[in-house]
Formats: C-alpha cells, sequence, structure tokens
C-alpha cells in the first residue's frame, strides 16, 4: 500500500519516482513511502546522527522519535531513498493539510549525504507539488545546517523572514493545475 495524497493522481506520483546514481557511483530508488518501509524507516532514524541536528529532529528520545516518524508518515506524503534494500533517506511534504504553501522536510543517514540524493528527492517532491498546483513549498532550517543549506538553494530555495539561527526557505512554484 502506498500513502497518496488522492487516488486520481497515484499514477503521476508513482511515474516521478525514479532510480539515480549519487555522486559515487552509486545505484539508490528514490519512491513513494509504502506500508511495508515502516521497520526500515524506523532503522533509518535509529541510526541517523546527529540526532536533533534539524530544530530537535530526530528526537534523540526513541519513544518521541517513533511517535515523531508515526505523525509524519500518517499525516505527510512521503518519499524513501533506498540503497541495498536499506532506506537512507527519507522527504516528506505536508500536502494532506495545506496544498497551497506545504511544509516539506528532508534527512539523509549521515553516510550518504553530500552525493546528490537529497537534492534528487527535493526536485521528485518539486515536480509532485507542481503538478497537484501548490505555490510555494517552505522548509525551516538552522543556520549551521551548511548541507541543507546548500541542497535547498541548489533547489531554487531562498531565504525569507528576519535573520536568526533558525530561518525559513521558501521555493516558489510554477503550477501545473489548480487547487
Amino acid at each position: 500500500m502506498i500513502y497518496l495524497p488522492d487516488k486520481t493522481n497515484q499514477h503521476n506520483f508513482l511515474k516521478t519516482c525514479c532510480s539515480i546514481k549519487d555522486k559515487l557511483g552509486f545505484d539508490i530508488t528514490i519512491r513513494a513511502y509504502q506500508v511495508e518501509d515502516y521497520p526500515r524507516l524506523i532503522d533509518m532514524y535509529d541510526r541517523f546522527e546527529p540526532k536533533r541536528i534539524a530544530m530537535g529532529l530526530p528526537h534523540s528520545d526513541k519513544k518521541l522519535r517513533d511517535n515523531w516518524i508515526d505523525s509524519i508518515v500518517k499525516s505527510f506524503f512521503n518519499t524513501v531513498a533506498i540503497y541495498q534494500n536499506n532506506i537512507i533517506g527519507h522527504a516528506a511534504i505536508d500536502i494532506l493539510r495545506n496544498k497551497s504553501s506545504p511544509e516539506y522536510m528532508i534527512f539523509l543517514d549521515q553516510d550518504f549525504r553530500n552525493r546528490g540524493i537529497g537534492t534528487s528527492q527535493t526536485m521528485i517532491i518539486k515536480k509532485i507539488c507542481e503538478e497537484l498546483g501548490c505555490k510555494q513549498i517552505w522548509v525551516a532550517i538552522t543556520c549551521h545546517s551548511i548541507l541543507g543549506i546548500k541542497v535547498f538553494k541548489k533547489s531554487g530555495f531562498k531565504f525569507t523572514g528576519p535573520i536568526g539561527p533558525e530561518r525559513e526557505m521558501v521555493l516558489k512554484l510554477k503550477p501545473k493545475s489548480k487547487i
């Protein structure tokens, strides 16, 4: 079973999922999250370091972390990046509650950062949001997340709002449909 926000768009979502080669030449599959992925997603976040890197997420406490993951997979549209049957990346977009300007988040296993995977996942999410008619995507990011900022800038995100330790970045979209 695949969690999709609208069954009528299921075909389009599945078409946007793909296989890529990362900067080291490894084959990575990026696709929609499936219920069967749950144990491997939990495992990715259990291995994830450093904990609490992005706005206090993922939680260092296992119970809080698992509750947070449960909430995200139930209320966001999720994609996973897979290498050798292990989930090494997770991206989520809040298009189920806010189609006009959804929140976006992405987390990559520390051994797979700076290899083009985050950029690829972000571009897939961008395409999905454009097909749904979203006007923009936004992320909350800490200023010390240099790799995250690099991925978002490369994907077209721009800083908005006041300068501080936590910032918001927005990606304006060209919607293909109206909400």
